[in-house]
């Protein structure tokens, strides 16, 4: 099962890396909703609004871009994973990613990020 919501996350790296938003949407529960701090900017939307405003209007990732998906904890139909990314749009995040399992397919229903 671990392998599986690594395999959510990665959909959600590699709609990114290829500034695709549509990837990006389905990685994303419908109703997902992400806070976090670009700096010490406080921002908040929600999945939608992410592949379509930020994703949607990047280019797609350099070669300096890398991402490591590590700390997954799963317990039954839920899951966390935490994602660290290098120069996405130009700065390191790392991004708290809350997981559900629904209908067989999990999904990001959440996302606290910050740059670091």
């Amino acid at each position: 099962m671990t392998e599986e919501v690594r395999a959510a996350v990665q959909k959600y790296v590699d709609g990114c890396v290829a500034a695709d938003p549509q990837v990006v949407r389905d990685a994303f529960d419908e109703h997902a909703t992400m806070w976090g701090y670009l700096g010490d900017e406080y921002v908040s939307m929600n999945g939608y609004e992410f592949a379509a405003n930020v994703v949607g209007t990047a280019e797609p990732a350099g070669e300096t871009y890398a991402a490591r998906i590590h700390g997954i904890e799963i317990t039954g139909d839920v899951a966390s994973a935490i994602l660290d990314e290098e120069q996405f749009l130009g700065a390191n995040f790392r991004n708290h990613f809350g997981l559900v399992r629904r209908d067989g397919v999990w999904r990001i229903v959440s996302k606290v990020f910050t740059t670091v």
